[in-house]
């Protein structure tokens, strides 16, 4: 499933809807079901609406078991010039104390991945 089916469920999904302008989001939710993945998953458009806006661990988002049982993602964004894309890190859920090490980790590759991708445009 790819960001039309499953984009608020996911960490890269969710990743780029935080950074879309608000009118974005809004006809991004007009026109997709929140679809129930896992008894995780979010399917309130004003509570995903929150938990984007008031993520602890802004830039990255998380998904805590929303799109598959067992695991958890952490993802930060990325960018082509307008083009919003993201940058994520799959793992165990058992391994979710890992998530904010990685965390750290991602937000500088996503900075060079952003610059590399800014300089061959």
């Amino acid at each position: 499933m790819g960001f039309e089916d499953a984009g608020h469920a996911t960490a890269l999904g969710k990743s780029v809807l935080r950074e879309m302008d608000v009118e974005a989001r809004k006809d991004y939710l007009a026109r997709h079901h929140l679809a129930d993945l896992t008894p995780r998953t979010i399917t309130s458009p004003p509570e995903l609406l929150r938990r984007l806006e008031t993520s602890p661990l802004a830039p990255a988002v998380t998904d805590l078991e929303e799109y598959a049982l067992g695991t958890v993602c952490v993802a930060v964004p990325v960018y082509s010039g307008d083009t919003i894309g993201s940058l994520g890190v799959s793992l165990p859920a058992n391994r979710l104390s890992r998530l904010p090490e990685i965390r750290e980790r991602l937000l500088p590759t996503a900075s060079r991945v952003t610059r590399s991708l800014s300089l061959t445009i």
